[in-house]
């Protein structure tokens, strides 16, 4: 019995994490799309700033291609619900407003995250990584 127990948790381990929309296998493919919000010193229109520097890093270290895409935060969360954007930025923090629309990376310094879509757990997971191979003070 114990056998079976564990050969299912292995054949349903294969698949983890899950990424039900393949939006890291998207990103893979083509490109990683990120939201920009302008909010200087995080984030600026000529894709400048401390966390746009830290997503190209981010983005480099796992060979993506990534687009930025800038609007508002509204129209940046509709993006993100669905699915057209993978990352949003703009100097957020953990105890954002958009925390039920959104799901949320650990902070990258002591309080600042990066939004994703609710539900993205690989993407979650080497962005994860990341920030903490690179955690900033």
């Amino acid at each position: 019995m114990k056998f079976y127990v564990l050969l299912a948790f292995l054949v349903t381990a294969c698949n983890f994490p899950k990424d039900p929309e393949n939006t890291f296998e998207n990103a893979q493919e083509h490109q990683l799309k990120i939201g920009v919000t302008e909010n200087i010193p995080f984030t600026s229109k000529n894709e400048e700033g401390k966390e746009i520097d830290f997503l190209k890093e981010f983005a480099r270290s796992e060979n993506l291609e990534t687009e930025f895409i800038y609007g508002s935060e509204s129209d940046l969360i509709e993006k993100l619900e669905k699915r057209e954007i993978a990352i949003l930025t703009g100097g957020f923090d953990k105890n954002t407003i958009w925390v039920k629309k959104a799901g949320l990376s650990r902070p990258y310094d002591s309080i600042h995250v990066f939004l994703i879509p609710k539900g993205e757990n690989k993407l979650l997971q080497h962005l994860e990584l990341f920030i903490h191979k690179n955690k900033q003070p």
